[in-house]
């Protein structure tokens, strides 16, 4: 009868330890989980005043005359015909044609292959 009432001890503190257990570890995830809301609400924070900072810096140029009115104009879609032409409609820039020859390289000084004396090769 003692075997069992040993075997029952074990048993017991074997479920108390598991219940300590599983309340760590839910006090843990709740840690965790404000910690990251924190940062999270830190993050949102961050987002909102640098979207503010954009829009103020938006309105100074526009009011000190830095902005043109192409900024403010509606972006060209990129299925609108006449911004994108397509395969056919597109012809590429002549390349400019040079009328004098360009200049011959200048031929290094023999000084220039002295400087290399620490150079093995």
């Amino acid at each position: 009868m003692t075997d069992i009432a040993g075997m029952k001890a074990e048993l017991d503190s074997l479920v108390r330890e598991q219940a300590d257990r599983r309340t760590l570890r839910e006090q843990q995830g709740e840690e965790i989980k404000a910690r990251s809301h924190e940062y999270m609400t830190k993050q949102v924070q961050a987002a909102e005043r640098y979207v503010q900072h954009v829009r103020e810096m938006a309105q100074r140029k526009t009011k000190s005359g830095w902005s043109t009115d192409r900024s403010h104009a509606e972006p060209a879609s990129a299925f609108d015909a006449e911004a994108y032409p397509g395969p056919g409609g597109f012809e590429p820039a002549p390349r400019p044609v040079r009328d004098e020859p360009r200049a011959a390289r200048r031929p290094r000084a023999a000084v220039e292959d002295d400087e290399d004396f620490n150079n093995p090769w």
